[in-house]
């Protein structure tokens, strides 16, 4: 490789150490090389940023990403809240075991009486099948 085609490597720091010594031999010798880095190096700089004081950045993000919560008003409430969810679940386990207690029972041969009538033939014969099946293996 051309020595010359090795400054974006010397540049941006990517070239083996015993090739960047090399380079640098090469730098002194060539005058369009160092023009070149030269030139790269000021890309480099003027692509950074310059850093802002601390207390600049914090006051502008401050200022600009930090806003009140839109349901501030709802702190107000606060001493409620305890009370509020205390009797949302009682609510909640009320009406749950009320369900539970009134809840249709139904008899298992009632059930397969159902289902017998109302499925279609396809399905009835799924157990006459299942018990064909589980005979052969």
């Amino acid at each position: 490789m051309n020595p010359c085609d090795k400054v974006m490597l010397y540049a941006y720091g990517e070239l083996p150490e015993q090739e960047r010594n090399s380079f640098r031999q090469h730098l002194e010798q060539c005058a369009q090389c160092r023009a070149e880095l030269k030139f790269m190096q000021a890309q480099q700089a003027a692509l950074l940023a310059p850093a802002a004081p601390a207390k600049l950045v914090d006051a502008v993000f401050a200022q600009t990403t930090r806003r009140a919560p839109a349901y501030k008003w709802l702190g107000a409430f606060k001493p409620l809240w305890g009370g509020v969810l205390t009797a949302v679940l009682a609510v909640g386990l009320f009406t749950g075991g009320w369900m539970l207690e009134h809840r249709p029972s139904y008899d298992s041969q009632e059930v397969i009486a159902y289902m017998a009538a109302n499925l279609d033939e396809e399905y009835q014969t799924f157990a006459s099948d299942l018990a064909q099946l589980e005979a052969e293996f």
